[in-house]
C-alpha cells in the first residue's frame, strides 16, 4: 500500500507525495533493461547458430570438394575399369585415406541408379512416353511413401539392370517387354544370382532367351542400362585420437555421375562430375538409405 505524505511549503499550502512513485520508477525500469538485455541476448543467440550453420556448410563444401579430387584420383588408376569388379561387392568400399591427424576417411560408392526417373521434363518423346507407363505401373503397386523410395528427380533416364528393386524390375519389364515380362524377369534375376556384373551382352541374351521381339529388344536397351552413371558416394570419418580414436564421428554422403571418357588420352578413363547433392548422413544407422540423398 502506497502511503501520502503531507508537507507545507513556505506559504503554507499543503503538498502531497507518493513514497511508492520513485520505487515504481525503478522497477519500470529494471523491466526495460531486461527485455532490452533479452532481445540482444536472443539476438546474439540467432547470429551464432546463424555463423555455426555457415561454418558447417563452409567445411562440408570443402570436405566435398577434397574428397572429388581424391576420387578422381582413384578413378584414374583403375584405367576404366567396371567400378562394380574393383569395389567391394557387400559394401562397396573403394578406398581409405588417412588424415594429419590421424583420423580415417572411409570411401564407398554404390549403385545409384537403381531407381526410375520421376522427372521427365527435357526428355523426348519415347522416353516421356515409355518413362511415364513405367511411373503409372509404379504408382498402382505401391505406396506414395514406397514410390518416392522407389523414384529420384534427376540422372539419366535408363535404370540399372543390376541395382533395381523387384518392384522397378517389375514395373519396367512391363513396359518393355509386353506379354514376356514374367520370362524377362526370370532371366534377369538368373544372371543377379550369378554374377556380380549383368553386362549389356547379357542383357541382350536375356531379352533373346525370354523370346522378346526385335521392337521389345530395343525397348529394353532404352529402359535398362548396364553401364551405370550415377553413384552414390558415402565417406565415414573414424577419429585418429583421443577418447574416440576408431570410432565413427561423422558421415556424409551425396549423389554424383561418373562417365567412362573415351576421348581421354587414357583409354576408356572415368570421369567424375559435381555432386548434385551432399548431405550429412546419421551416424547411428547401421545402413544407408540411397533414396535419402537424391
Amino acid at each position: 500500500m502506497n502511503h501520502l505524505k503531507i508537507h507545507h511549503d513556505p506559504n503554507g499550502n499543503e503538498h502531497t507525495t507518493r513514497r511508492g512513485f520513485a520505487m515504481a520508477m525503478v522497477i519500470l525500469l529494471m523491466i526495460v533493461v531486461g527485455l532490452t538485455i533479452g532481445v540482444s541476448m536472443t539476438r546474439f543467440s540467432a547470429q551464432t547458430k546463424s555463423v555455426a550453420r555457415q561454418m558447417d556448410k563452409y567445411q562440408e563444401h570443402h570436405l566435398g570438394r577434397g574428397l572429388q579430387e581424391a576420387i578422381g584420383a582413384w578413378l584414374k588408376q583403375q584405367n576404366g575399369r567396371n567400378l562394380l569388379e574393383v569395389l567391394e561387392p557387400e559394401t562397396g568400399h573403394a578406398m581409405d585415406i588417412i588424415l594429419a591427424d590421424g583420423s580415417e576417411v572411409s570411401v564407398y560408392l554404390r549403385d545409384a541408379q537403381g531407381t526410375a526417373l520421376s522427372n521427365l521434363t527435357g526428355r523426348t518423346d519415347r522416353q516421356i512416353q515409355e518413362g511415364g507407363a513405367l511411373l503409372r505401373n509404379l504408382i498402382v503397386n505401391t505406396t506414395e511413401r514406397e514410390y518416392l523410395e522407389l523414384t529420384r528427380p534427376f540422372g539419366p533416364s535408363t535404370i540399372s539392370v543390376m541395382s533395381a528393386p523387384d518392384r522397378v524390375l517389375d514395373a519396367a519389364a512391363r513396359v518393355a517387354a509386353g506379354q514376356f515380362a514374367d520370362q524377362f524377369i526370370s532371366e534377369i534375376n538368373k544372371i543377379r544370382s550369378e554374377s556380380a556384373v549383368v553386362t549389356r551382352t547379357q542383357l541382350t541374351r536375356a531379352s533373346q532367351a525370354a523370346g522378346l521381339t526385335a521392337e521389345q529388344r530395343g525397348a529394353v536397351l532404352r529402359l535398362f542400362s548396364a553401364d551405370i552413371e550415377l553413384w552414390a558416394v558415402i565417406i565415414e570419418v573414424r577419429a585418429g585420437q583421443g577418447m574416440n580414436q576408431g570410432r565413427l564421428i561423422s558421415r556424409y554422403g551425396g549423389i554424383t555421375r561418373i562417365r567412362i571418357n573415351n576421348r581421354s588420352n587414357q583409354s576408356n578413363a572415368s570421369e567424375l562430375g559435381a555432386f548434385t547433392t551432399w548431405k550429412e548422413i546419421d551416424i547411428h544407422t547401421r545402413d544407408v538409405d540411397i533414396s535419402q540423398l537424391y
